[in-house]
């Protein structure tokens, strides 16, 4: 995508010196919204819920229980008792 935007800013460098970057930046977030919105209501007429998307945990506040967190002063700290 950066490619491609990329060669459109310079292709339209020559018809648009000022805001070729601007018009191609646009259009290409224009075009993720777009498809991002209609991506969004397509699932929703079709009445998929977010809580029967089982790759979308968090949304739904569930913990991800493969990933535990594990700090970088834990072996320093972890074993003090007060």
């Amino acid at each position: 995508m950066v490619t491609i935007g990329s060669l459109l800013a310079v292709i339209l460098q020559s018809v648009l010196p000022v805001s070729a970057v601007l018009v191609v930046a646009g259009s290409i977030l224009g075009l993720n919204l777009l498809a991002v919105i209609v991506g969004a209501a397509a699932l929703t007429l079709k009445g998929v819920h977010p809580q029967e998307v089982s790759w979308l945990r968090w949304l739904n506040g569930e913990d991800d229980p493969h990933h535990t967190s594990v700090y970088a002063s834990c072996p320093l700290t972890c074993e003090v008792r007060r």
